[in-house]
């Protein structure tokens, strides 16, 4: 169909889909709310893998004077681990590729269109003893009865394998997202709630992808070493983003020009408060008669 030109929203994204096989995976982000793809599909290979893992570790080290050495056999406090591990972006050029590989934009664009915006990157480093996390979505702000589309979305890259329970994965309740709400207080619970879960299993290298109203947790971590993770938030372009990346270096921005489009310019609030910004408010309005704008 998209041969036929019908929409120059969709078309463009069905192109990208066929170009990177991710049918599958587009089907269960729409059944399940989630869908992991593999290093291979995903374009990336073991140097990618190695240099995003060792560019979150650094970072860790250097930000909160901490000393991580090797993920497989480091012990590292939960407090140190989760501190200051917002706004990467410009810490390491590994950040941006994470940011703008291919596949992982056209999974994003699918379930934000074409005009979502990169809102921010954390990490998560979890060791041997780290508790387990209750279930919640990710689309705050969001009130019951937000509708059957995704707001935002969480595009991580494993940057250690998940491959048990023992390793405190992420584990989702697969269709939560089209409850259109958050969990309530009896069902966060992971060891008591009444919803079956599933843990996410990746390798190294794997983009976990999912609709930000998708219910999901983590697990206690019971194996030795850390799992470590980089962490994507992408949004609709009405949604507030974590950090406003407009004044970001130019020299990434001439390196990258995938990069100025998917950091985006927020419509609101008017740069001159007198006058509207015509140019913008066009496609901003787009998204109110099609999704996929």
């Amino acid at each position: 169909m998209k041969d036929h030109g019908v929409s120059e929203h969709v078309d463009p994204l069905m192109e990208d889909i066929d170009r990177y096989g991710l049918y599958k995976h587009i089907v269960e982000l729409e059944a399940y709310g989630l869908t992991v793809v593999p290093p291979e599909t995903a374009g990336v290979d073991e140097d990618f893998v190695e240099r995003l893992r060792s560019a979150i570790i650094r970072t860790c080290e250097q930000r909160n004077n901490v000393e991580i050495g090797d993920f497989r056999t480091a012990i590292v406090d939960e407090t140190d681990a989760g501190r200051n591990n917002w706004d990467l972006l410009e810490e390491d050029e590994v950040f941006v590729e994470a940011a703008i590989n291919p596949v992982n934009l056209t999974l994003v664009r699918w379930l934000l269109g074409q005009s979502a915006v990169f809102s921010g990157q954390t990490w998560i480093i979890k060791g041997e003893g780290y508790p387990s996390l209750n279930l919640h979505s990710d689309a705050h702000g969001i009130p019951p009865g937000g509708g059957n589309i995704a707001h935002m979305c969480n595009a991580s890259w494993l940057c250690s394998d998940y491959e048990s329970t023992s390793d405190g994965p992420t584990v989702f309740v697969p269709g939560s997202h089209h409850y259109g709400r958050a969990t309530l207080p009896h069902e966060a619970d992971i060891a008591t709630t009444p919803f079956k879960v599933m843990p996410l299993v990746g390798k190294a290298g794997s983009l976990a992808i999912w609709n930000g109203a998708t219910w999901h947790g983590g697990l206690a971590r019971s194996n030795p070493g850390l799992r470590v993770t980089l962490v994507q938030a992408y949004m609709r372009s009405y949604m507030r983003v974590h950090h406003n990346y407009e004044n970001i270096s130019p020299l990434l921005l001439e390196k990258y020009p995938e990069l100025e489009r998917v950091i985006g310019k927020s419509l609101y609030p008017y740069r001159d408060s007198r006058n509207s910004d015509w140019e913008r408010v066009a496609p901003f309005m787009n998204t109110g008669t099609d999704p996929f704008a």
